[in-house]
């Protein structure tokens, strides 16, 4: 059997929580199936906090800081989780990327599609043929004026299988 390789978008909402256990309970009932050939890799996105909710950009950078540490601490957190689950640990990877946008602050839009593209690109450099992501219940209309990261991972993903748990 080909080795399955799981990428988990994780981005501390409750949703990709939701996706992230469902991922981990199916693959330890089929780990033993596939003899131990498997790959989860649990990556997280920075997301900072719209500037446009701050009266100056000193403010918005004080606060980019602030959730860099705590998304970084869950981050980590949740993958010490994964690992002390019945899984083997040494088939459990993780990254934390930052998008570099603390010079200049990106619209909400943009920056959706920034993650996605992020996440598209880990999917392929690393032979993803597994992608599991949560969903929020965005409507389309505000899916189509403000951007969805999974809408836009819906439709761009190739050549792989998308696990899209709906909350």
């Amino acid at each position: 059997m080909k080795e399955l390789r799981i990428l988990v978008a994780y981005d501390a909402s409750q949703s990709a929580r939701d996706a992230l256990t469902y991922c981990r309970e199916l693959v330890e009932l089929i780990a033993d199936k596939c003899g131990g050939k498997y790959t989860i890799l649990v990556l997280t996105i920075e997301q900072l906090p719209a500037c446009s909710l701050f009266s100056s950009m000193g403010a918005w950078k004080e606060q980019c800081a602030k959730a860099h540490k705590k998304q970084l601490l869950v981050h980590e957190q949740i993958v010490d989780e994964v690992k002390q689950s019945g899984l083997d640990p040494s088939c459990i990877t993780n990254k934390f990327v930052t998008l570099d946008e603390r010079d200049e602050p990106l619209e909400d839009s943009e920056r959706k599609r920034l993650i996605a593209k992020a996440i598209l690109k880990e999917l392929k450099q690393g032979h993803y043929n597994t992608l599991v992501i949560g969903r929020r219940g965005v409507t389309r209309s505000d899916a189509y004026l403000f951007g969805s990261v999974s809408q836009y991972l819906l439709q761009e993903a190739k050549k792989c299988v998308i696990w899209l748990l709906c909350r």
